[in-house]
């Protein structure tokens, strides 16, 4: 480009020099910027998948169980070999609440314990990842109907998978699975917290090193609740020693008493522990 060359933005055309010069420039940042784009792209976290189906209800029939939390037993079907599948779908109540004390009101109000009788409940689906929970409704009774007693061997399909160290995030499920997205890390961590203080029962979410997602439910060692337990740890990468139980499509650590200790987000995905891998074994 010449230095006599000048343009002002009102011409028609530009001197021959000055374009020359700005294709050169395009040239060169446009698949630089294309480069940039694509790399900041590659380290934005990818969508969430989760569902709330806010605003519908639906009716969900199984076997109701209070231990170690609230929870419908709901069956599938066959599985590949030919054994009777069930799914487990915790339940949880309106808003940043659990749904015992919801369940414990509806036990008074129809004078007959839920506990081991097939159910049918209404209410709201959350779901991702192969989980689903169910929101007790509110604004109506959610007692479809109130079944017979059920066979007790259906309490026997639990598989001990011994004692383990586990790593991961405690999160809160109702969350993490459909109402907020967000539902984990650092800026969801105030409203986990008062949803597990609420009742919501803690849930461990542990990632292997290619990506694949394994939840925890999270209980004390002799299944009672511990929600004040685990608030001083939300959102924040753990490791913790329990008792590792699969139940259906769930599986529940019993952890031990003052086990949960912090680590570094690093070693989360170091060197995972024996259960990721082998919950997605015995899962399939």
């Amino acid at each position: 480009m010449k230095n006599t060359e000048f343009y002002i933005g009102w011409m028609p055309k530009a001197p021959e020099g000055f374009a020359k010069q700005v294709r050169k420039t395009l040239f060169v940042l446009f698949p630089l910027a294309l480069i940039v784009g694509l790399v900041l792209a590659s380290f934005q976290k990818k969508f969430s998948t989760a569902n709330f189906e806010f605003g519908k209800s639906t009716e969900v029939k199984g076997i109701y169980f209070n231990s170690p939390m609230p929870m419908l037993k709901v069956l599938n079907g066959k599985d590949i070999w030919g054994n009777t599948s069930y799914t487990t779908i915790p339940l949880v109540g309106y808003g940043k609440h659990g749904a015992e004390t919801a369940i414990m009101e509806l036990e008074k109000e129809k004078n007959v314990s839920f506990n081991n009788k097939e159910l049918t409940l209404k209410g709201t689906l959350l779901y991702s990842d192969g989980k689903t929970l169910l929101q007790v409704s509110k604004e109506e009774d959610p007692v479809i109907n109130i079944g017979k007693d059920a066979d007790v061997s259906l309490m026997q399909g639990q598989t001990e998978l011994g004692i383990q160290t586990i790593r991961g995030e405690i999160i809160d499920p109702k969350c993490y699975f459909g109402v907020m997205k967000p539902g984990e890390g650092k800026v969801h961590r105030d409203c986990a917290i008062r949803c597990i203080l609420g009742g919501i029962p803690p849930v461990l979410k542990v990632m292997n090193e290619k990506g694949e997602k394994n939840y925890y439910l999270l209980v004390g060692p002799n299944g009672e609740k511990m929600n004040e337990v685990v608030q001083d740890y939300v959102a924040e990468p753990v490791e913790m020693e329990a008792r590792v139980v699969q139940q259906d499509d769930w599986v529940i650590l019993y952890v031990k008493d003052k086990s949960i200790k912090r680590i570094s987000a690093i070693s989360l995905y170091k060197s995972q522990s024996q259960s990721a891998s082998c919950v997605s074994s015995c899962m399939k």
